[in-house]
């Protein structure tokens, strides 16, 4: 009585009806729906090429920016060496200077 009740009942027409109809307008709707996937792809694959440019030219930045910064930092460093070479070489003059006037202050206090 289930299956009799079931056969005769309009859910299981509409749903053969349904998947006739599927069945029919399945190859026109993937004919027609092609192109636009077809078309977001390729929009996807442009948005991703774009993407991978922006981050590509990003990292050339950073990289460019950060060999620019230790080139700056090693200038620095050696302004820094030459600047404490001048500053020892200017201490060992002012010492030899030093001594060269004490030097002389004994001389003369010999010829007084």
């Amino acid at each position: 009585m289930g299956i009799l009740k079931f056969l005769s009942s309009r859910k299981l027409y509409w749903g053969i009806g349904a998947a006739a109809l599927s069945l029919m307008l399945y190859p026109k709707a993937k004919e027609n729906m092609k192109p636009s996937i077809e078309k977001s792809i390729e929009e996807m694959q442009d948005a991703v090429n774009k993407a991978m440019e922006f981050f590509d030219n990003s990292k050339q930045k950073i990289v460019e920016t950060v060999k620019n910064k230790m080139e700056e930092l090693r200038q620095q460093g050696s302004q820094k060496e030459e600047m404490m070479q001048q500053k020892q070489q200017a201490l060992q003059q002012l010492e030899y200077l030093k001594n060269k006037i004490q030097a002389l202050e004994e001389q003369i206090k010999t010829l007084e």
